[in-house]
């Protein structure tokens, strides 16, 4: 299980994240929701301690971690890199082998990928002669091709159609079933409504709620005195004026 408590991040003109805690549990996908600006990008750099928290810790099984701890880690900034003129497999073996990997598993873990995301006869074309979708799919790819100890993406959904994702969250599914915490983070309310198991939504750095989808449409429904069986708004429609 991967924890956070009370982390707040400023810098001299902001406050980007204001006593934030939260857990990913092992078999779900956490998804952080909100829209641009509410410090979805900061809380995953706090999570890989790319900034410093003014305050508070993160801990993986009750161990807080220090900077070390973070060497497989999968991260995927919201600004995507990778190399335009390496080959699709080359450049998944390429990522696993920082890591620490040896060669023949990097293969094996990338060959594995690349049909999951079925992007099989794609393997030997360069990664710039790719679509939008199979770019975003190959960046997912070489995330995991490390089999990291903790999975973190933001913006999750840049570059997905709605059948990459299906193929995404899939597989994303799996390695949370595997104990892999796994935080996700996005301004698509829908997308995460839709494959989170766990959704944190943030406004102006602060937590607006945490639960379920269904557990927040129960609270949004007692807030406002609707009736059980009725079926509420979307959750971006529930959370438009806190956010």
């Amino acid at each position: 299980m991967l924890e956070l408590s009370s982390i707040t991040v400023k810098s001299q003109r902001r406050l980007w994240l204001d006593d934030v805690s939260v857990k990913a549990t092992p078999g779900r996908i956490l998804g952080v929701v909100g829209p641009k600006g509410a410090g979805k990008t900061e809380l995953a750099r706090a999570i890989m301690g790319i900034i410093e928290p003014e305050s508070g810790t993160v801990k993986l099984e009750d161990n807080e971690l220090v900077g070390g701890d973070r060497q497989n880690f999968g991260y995927l900034p919201a600004e995507r890199g990778g190399f335009p003129s390496m080959k699709v497999m080359e450049q998944i073996v390429y990522m696993a082998r920082l890591h620490g990997m040896t060669l023949g598993a990097a293969e094996r873990n990338a060959v594995t990928l690349l049909a999951r995301l079925e992007l099989s006869d794609r393997a030997y074309v360069p990664l710039s002669q790719l679509s939008g979708t199979e770019q975003a799919r190959v960046h997912i790819a070489a995330v995991l091709a490390a089999d990291p100890d903790v999975v973190v993406i933001d913006e999750i959904g840049e570059g997905l159609d709605m059948a990459s994702a299906k193929l995404v969250f899939g597989l994303l599914k799996d390695h949370a079933d595997a104990g892999v915490p796994i935080i996700v983070t996005s301004d698509d309310w829908e997308l995460i409504e839709q494959y989170a198991d766990d959704i944190l939504v943030l406004g102006h750095g602060s937590v607006i709620a945490h639960g379920t989808a269904k557990e927040l449409r129960k609270e949004h429904s007692a807030k406002t005195d609707a009736k059980a069986d009725a079926q509420p708004a979307s959750l971006r429609e529930i959370f438009k004026e806190d956010v």
